[in-house]
């Protein structure tokens, strides 16, 4: 009977620290894969944005 406290207060402790660690690495992932989908929108934009100057200075000059 001993055994079984034993093994089920393990499981409790090992849930109670692994949880947060899991929701943590999840919470990174998210918010960093966000991050990186707003900075390469904006260095989208960017690069459209030069192609339209260059454009324009080509028509200048020619």
């Amino acid at each position: 009977m001993v055994t079984a406290f034993q093994f089920m207060n393990l499981f409790i402790v090992i849930l109670l620290m692994g949880v947060p660690v899991v929701v943590t690495v999840l919470l990174l992932r998210y918010f960093s894969k966000k991050a990186s989908y707003g900075d390469e929108n904006f260095m989208i934009q960017k690069i459209r944005e030069l192609e339209k100057r260059i454009e324009e200075l080509e028509k200048l000059l020619s």
